[in-house]
């Protein structure tokens, strides 16, 4: 998810994206239009920013809540697709799927992400471990992924 304060992140050069296509289109045809698409766009501060599609994402590999879609942001396009609508993931939904890799920019950015101001960490608490409810997976091991960055949040806010 970009923002501001994530433009040198990992987090902010790419998008996790799930395709979906409702009869109009061939899933991989929209990948490949996507893929030569570059996504300019004005953040909530004003500041321009590119979204570049990471065509390795998969939702059922990462921790999700299953309401993901109700914080969606759509980002306004110069498509050449009329049919092609950008969704971004909300910046919690971001985190928690970061949750499943957990690898070192994983961890980097979920810490990142868990200290923008408007974040409530609260509510990322609580929708993570409704996502890890009902994860297909080592429940275990992401519920210790979710501990590790709780325990590090609240450390660096000492």
């Amino acid at each position: 998810m970009p923002f501001p304060t994530l433009q040198h992140k990992r987090g902010s050069a790419d998008i996790d994206a799930e395709v979906a296509s409702h009869g109009l289109a061939d899933k991989s045809e929209i990948v490949a239009l996507l893929g030569e698409d570059a996504y300019i766009f004005a953040d909530e501060e004003g500041v321009v920013q590119i979204l570049e599609l990471d065509t390795s994402f998969n939702t059922t590999l990462a921790p999700l809540h299953e309401d993901y879609e109700d914080r969606v942001i759509r980002l306004m396009t110069q498509s050449s697709a009329p049919n092609v609508e950008v969704y971004v993931a909300s910046t919690l939904d971001v985190a928690i799927s970061k949750l499943g890799r957990f690898g070192d920019r994983d961890q980097d950015d979920i810490q990142t992400l868990l200290k923008l101001p408007y974040i409530d960490i609260n509510e990322f608490e609580r929708l993570a471990r409704e996502a890890i409810s009902y994860y297909v997976g080592d429940e275990t091991r992401i519920l210790g992924n979710l501990k590790v960055m709780l325990d590090d949040y609240h450390q660096s806010e000492s």
